[in-house]
């Protein structure tokens, strides 16, 4: 999943970590968490046929037959069905995760597909985003198996190639290709979900129904090549870099849209009364050049703009040759209601008219997902024993998005309650999961899906 650093965080506080337990000693889901993240899923090239092998040996394991889906790049998903018991026809939940995780890049102080275990937390790419959430919803799907003769609503299974790279060749095409998978598909439950505990303390749990919208770009500029030595001020790196600046040097608009909103007054309620009124009022506050007498917590920008980052550069392999075409890869993620047609127009005028602009990935608006809905009321039920819910807008995307388009209802729930330095390693250096929290989150998903699966539909 793409993500920011989480927001609205009260601080990174330092905590003691316990003391590393025996390999021994792990759970059972432990240990299916560190088997998963030793297989590397890195997207590209994803070689998730490796954790469709993983997944499908364990439901075997346990008596549940699967599906292999191969997409026509050859990217493998997983997909398994529970029924409900005969002479019952209710709704069916799906449990939606990815296999591909994102490179693991510098700064490990851990190999990044070991599995280590270190003072009580499990180290890997994917410890987070999404392996720990897979191995949740396998341990709650394999509890619900054994438990077929009272079940009253079908249960699916779903882990996915290639979200991180956008899903083409994953839910979109498994969406595509193989519908008779989400038969009867009522609700989803899938990442996506921020939560906010701090030394210890369980704030509130941000259950995820809506979310920005994708953008993905590719510029590219042409020119003359040849060797680096002579003298080329209009060479393709130097337009691309003349561009990208006319780019980035955009001025921002703020403005406050109706999911921003919805957002910040549920959380109105839990925060002190020196945030109330940004959060109650924030319209009074954000105007469109910025925050007005009124200071933002850590992220919550990102509730309020139509952010454009460039994160992908390419040109020549080597010093001494001045290439003859140059690219860059912009990430711009758009608020729910933002018209896309207009900022993409308004981005091609600051490129320039010799630039080449291609439109990688792109998603149409489309509305959050019930808080009504009987599966959002279980969710709500089983963590509101702990903490407040509230109906989070993450400023990343997921593939949520797909099931939202075609009027399914679509929930991004984290069951895990985690320290805003352990949040840090998604998709960052050092990505980690307490082993604690992670049997804990084990045991919420189980609830959660037991309590969908042997309730009356309505």
């Amino acid at each position: 999943m793409r993500r920011l650093a989480p927001i609205l965080l009260a601080g990174l506080l330092c905590c003691q970590l316990p003391a590393a337990p025996d390999a021994r000693a792990l759970s059972l889901p432990a240990r299916w968490l560190q088997e998963y993240l030793r297989l590397d899923t890195t997207n590209p090239p994803g070689n998730e046929q490796r954790a469709a092998a993983y997944l499908e040996r364990l439901l075997a394991e346990h008596g549940v037959a699967s599906r292999r889906l191969v997409s026509p790049g050859g990217r493998a998903s997983v997909a398994a069905r529970l029924q409900a018991r005969p002479g019952v026809d209710g709704p069916a939940i799906l449990l939606l995760h990815h296999t591909d995780v994102v490179a693991a890049g510098p700064g490990w102080h851990h190999p990044p597909f070991g599995g280590e275990v270190r003072d009580g937390r499990l180290f890997g790419r994917g410890a987070l985003d999404d392996k720990s959430l897979g191995v949740a919803h396998l341990a709650a799907f394999l509890a619900v198996a054994r438990e077929r003769p009272v079940l009253r609503r079908d249960v699916v299974l779903l882990a996915v190639a290639d979200e991180e790279r956008g899903s083409r060749e994953g839910t979109e095409w498994l969406l595509r290709a193989h519908p008779e998978l989400f038969a009867g598909v009522e609700g989803v439950l899938n990442e996506g979900g921020s939560n906010r505990q701090v030394n210890g303390r369980l704030l509130w749990w941000g259950v995820e129904v809506t979310q920005k919208r994708p953008l993905w770009l590719e510029v590219a500029t042409e020119g003359r090549g040849g060797h680096g030595a002579g003298f080329n001020p209009r060479s393709a790196p130097h337009e691309l870099i003349r561009a990208l600046d006319r780019l980035v040097s955009r001025t921002p608009r703020w403005r406050v849209s109706g999911a921003a909103r919805a957002y910040l007054r549920s959380l109105a309620p839990l925060h002190n009364d020196s945030w109330r009124p940004l959060l109650t009022d924030p319209d009074r506050f954000i105007v469109p050049q910025g925050p007005k007498g009124a200071a933002l917590l850590p992220g919550m920008e990102n509730l309020f703009l139509d952010t454009v980052q460039v994160n992908v550069l390419a040109a020549a392999a080597q010093i001494n040759v001045v290439p003859p075409r140059a690219t860059a890869r912009v990430d711009v993620r758009l608020l729910p209601d933002t018209d896309a047609d207009a900022l993409l127009a308004e981005i091609r005028q600051l490129l320039g008219k010799d630039v080449e602009l291609t439109v990688l990935l792109s998603g149409p608006p489309v509305g959050a997902s019930s808080t009504t809905s009987a599966l959002h009321g279980v969710v709500a039920s089983v963590l509101g024993a702990e903490a407040p819910v509230v109906p989070f807008f993450s400023p990343g995307f997921t593939d949520s998005r797909l099931f939202r388009q075609r009027g399914i209802p679509a929930y991004g729930v984290s069951p895990f309650a985690l320290e805003p330095q352990d949040l840090l390693g998604i998709h960052g250096a050092d990505e980690r999961i307490p082993l604690a929290e992670l049997d804990r989150g084990v045991e919420r998903m189980e609830r959660i899906v037991r309590r969908w699966a042997q309730a009356t539909p309505p």
